[in-house]
């Protein structure tokens, strides 16, 4: 994962390595904070993916209504959840 200040939020990247034997999806919330009461959460749906592979996702998360974006932004994993495909 890897979060980015940008002028209008906090940009967040997240990967998943998928290291079943089948299709995976993968449910994945998060949190963005500065420490001082700023905070943003996204949840993620890397959908389908393939055995060995992994998935991506980007967004920018939060908004200049929250006040100043950190500069220096916490990720915290709240939830990870795989499916894993039953076919």
């Amino acid at each position: 994962m890897r979060a980015t200040p940008e002028s209008s939020g906090v940009r967040t990247e997240i990967e998943v390595a998928n290291t079943y034997e089948r299709d995976t999806t993968y449910s994945v919330q998060i949190s963005i904070a500065d420490g001082e009461g700023w905070t943003a959460h996204n949840r993620f749906w890397l959908q389908d993916v393939p055995p060995g592979k992994t998935g991506q996702d980007a967004a920018v998360i939060g908004s200049e209504d929250m006040g100043p974006v950190p500069q220096v932004p916490k990720i915290y994993v709240d939830e990870f959840t795989p499916i894993v495909d039953r076919k």
